[in-house]
């Protein structure tokens, strides 16, 4: 088996030896053991809803992994971005449609579901339920929440290969920390979506504007790791999605073009990521954002997309009208196509 390293502090762990455990209805986990005379229909049935230690508590902490996580491909997934870039309205609309498991996403042969139940339960009712079923404006992400991944899925692709695919979503004001010791996804992550915010974008060309320091800060921490890509690129799939797209539709009409292309089965024709990168490419140039692009720049496969999770912005915390949610899915479909979920090929060629 390939070594399994938990996707939070990145320890290794020796996953059949690892002893599983259960939460007790107080949250409190504690050794599962099996009862002599139980059948291996339950016992397999209990196990199912337990989970593995990656080590004794100490200094890097002790996390708890689905049972079955190193049974599967694992995909780390870290969302980066300043407090108000929309990281994470972006990610439960991601996570919305992907789990909707529609006609246009099953052309393409992929099963999604959770890998935890409870873990997705829960990222459903805080998340994806206020934005998608309520249409509330979210809450920022805690600076001082617990270092986990909000949500993990387990992914099946066409050839019946799973993967086992966690999802990061900090708070912005952690992610421009350089020295955070507790932030460590970084070291495992295979993608990073850099979500840009239009808002923070120079007002025009030649206008000096600081970058966003949380792509700064992500770029710099993957600097150490080793590069198999060769020594220009850092070894991570990038997807820059210019995200809250809705509030410069208007403004461009590269972007209101782009926008009102986000049909269900255009979402998924990876066909046209090329020529969609292209434009966000233009577009961030032309704004005079060169700083914004390091990611598509110095990754070793990027791609560039145009998003709105909402297709306008909230009033008195809620989101009225034309509420929906534009190209959302196609990030995340790209990342996908990175790293071996999807065929490449679907790409078109288009990754930097």
């Amino acid at each position: 088996m390939t070594a399994v390293h938990c996707p939070i502090c990145h320890r290794r762990i020796n996953w059949t030896a690892t002893q599983p455990y259960r939460m007790d209805e107080n949250g409190v986990f504690e050794l599962l053991v099996r009862d002599p005379l139980e059948s291996e229909e339950s016992w397999r049935d209990r196990l199912i809803t337990s989970y593995r230690p990656c080590g004794e508590a100490g200094p890097l902490g002790q996390h708890m992994l689905p049972y079955d996580y190193g049974d599967y491909t694992p995909v780390t997934i870290g969302m980066i971005g300043h407090a108000k870039a929309g990281k994470t309205h972006l990610l439960a609309a991601m996570i919305s449609r992907l789990c909707s498991n529609d006609t246009a996403l099953a052309g393409l042969g992929l099963r999604v579901g959770p890998l935890d139940l409870a873990i997705h339960q829960r990222y459903v009712t805080n998340y994806v339920t206020p934005l998608i079923t309520h249409r509330l404006r979210l809450p920022q992400t805690r600076a001082n929440a617990v270092v986990e991944f909000c949500d993990a899925l387990k992914v099946t692709n066409a050839h019946n290969q799973s993967f086992a695919v966690t999802f990061f979503d900090l708070a912005g004001e952690r992610l421009v920390q350089p020295n955070d010791d507790e932030v460590r996804f970084y070291a495992s992550a295979d993608a990073l979506v850099f979500v840009v915010d239009p808002e923070s974008l120079p007002s025009r060309p030649g206008q000096h504007v600081p970058g966003d320091a949380s792509f700064d800060v992500a770029l710099r921490r993957l600097d150490s790791r080793p590069r198999p890509a060769g020594p220009s690129f850092l070894p991570v799939a990038a997807a820059v999605v210019v995200a809250k797209a809705d509030l410069v539709r208007f403004e461009d009409a590269t972007v209101g073009d782009w926008l009102a292309r986000g049909s269900g089965e255009e979402e998924v024709a990876l066909g046209t990521v090329e020529h969609e990168s292209e434009d966000v490419y233009t577009y961030l140039t032309r704004r005079g954002a060169r700083q914004w692009l390091r990611p598509a720049q110095e990754c070793y496969r990027s791609t560039l997309h145009f998003a709105s999770a909402t297709n306008g912005p909230a009033t008195d915390n809620t989101f009225r009208g034309a509420f929906r949610q534009c190209r959302v899915l196609k990030p995340l479909l790209s990342v996908f196509a990175m790293t071996g979920i999807l065929d490449d090929r679907l790409l078109g060629g288009g990754t930097t």
